[in-house]
């Protein structure tokens, strides 16, 4: 037992021995002779080949692991940066038709007869009889409470009902609130235009003596002192006559989907 407890220690000072040579040789070899340097780099040399392949691999290795963490990088950078030109291209997509919108209905629009001012709906509420629509321009750009609301071929959607700095609530046609004096072309028959709940719009009040029939076109009078003459409201789809034989009255097919509305053009003058 003593004999190889022995051994090892033996082992152990020779092994320390081994280990401390070669460190003093890698950090201060002027201290050995030629020859044990010699002797030493010759008994070391499989091994310093085999650490130097190593380090190599190492190297390798880490340079590789560096190289796809750059590349990582540089993919989600790329793809941060597509979605961005992504985004920015529905955008200008966006304001292209908006753009083609706006120079479509302008054409369509009597500019040189009324005063208009364009207008986007950034809200709305179409549900029951408060039909109404937010549009982004108010008092600043003078509007008023009263100015009618019209979109292409000057057909009236609705009026300014309440205005804010650079807000404005329009009432539409399929609102409650709204009544329209108006009258038929082809016979003049007057009345007032409404929203009747599980009608839709009615020309209401209209004289038992006046004539209205279907396909008739229903427009604005000039009785009004806020909205002009003229102005498209739609086509009687069907005549009825009151129970009091006094007024008669007819249902109105409108040519315009509220829920659809993008932009409008108030009425200033």
């Amino acid at each position: 037992m003593v004999k190889r407890f022995n051994q090892k220690v033996k082992i152990k000072i020779a092994f320390i021995v081994v280990i401390a040579t070669i460190v003093l040789m890698i950090w201060s070899p002027n201290i050995f002779s030629g020859s044990i340097k010699n002797i030493f780099y010759t008994v070391t040399y499989p091994a310093q080949k085999i650490l130097a392949t190593t380090a190599q691999k190492i190297s390798g290795f880490t340079d590789t692991i560096s190289s796809i963490g750059k590349l990582r990088k540089e993919n989600e950078t790329l793809f941060e940066k597509n979605i961005k030109l992504q985004s920015e291209i529905a955008k200008l997509k966006n304001v292209a038709t908006e753009n083609e919108y706006l120079r479509r209905e302008l054409k369509l629009l009597p500019i040189k007869k009324f005063d208009l001012v364009s207008a986007q709906v950034v809200g709305r509420e179409l549900y029951g009889n408060s039909d109404w629509i937010l549009i982004d321009k108010g008092s600043s750009d003078n509007l008023k409470i009263g100015m009618p609301v019209i979109v292409e071929n000057g057909v009236l959607v609705g009026k300014v009902d309440e205005v804010y700095p650079h807000n404005s609530k329009i009432i539409l046609l399929t609102n409650s609130k709204s009544k329209i004096n108006a009258i038929t072309s082809e016979t003049e028959a007057k009345g007032i235009v409404k929203s009747e709940y599980g009608l839709g719009v009615v020309l209401d009040m209209v004289l038992q003596t006046d004539y209205l029939k279907v396909g008739d076109t229903v427009v604005t009078s000039n009785i009004s002192q806020t909205i002009p003459g003229g102005l498209l409201i739609g086509k009687i789809a069907e005549v009825q006559t009151s129970e009091d034989q006094l007024f008669q009255r007819a249902i109105l097919s409108l040519p315009v989907n509220f829920s659809k509305l993008r932009f409008v053009f108030v009425i200033k003058n």
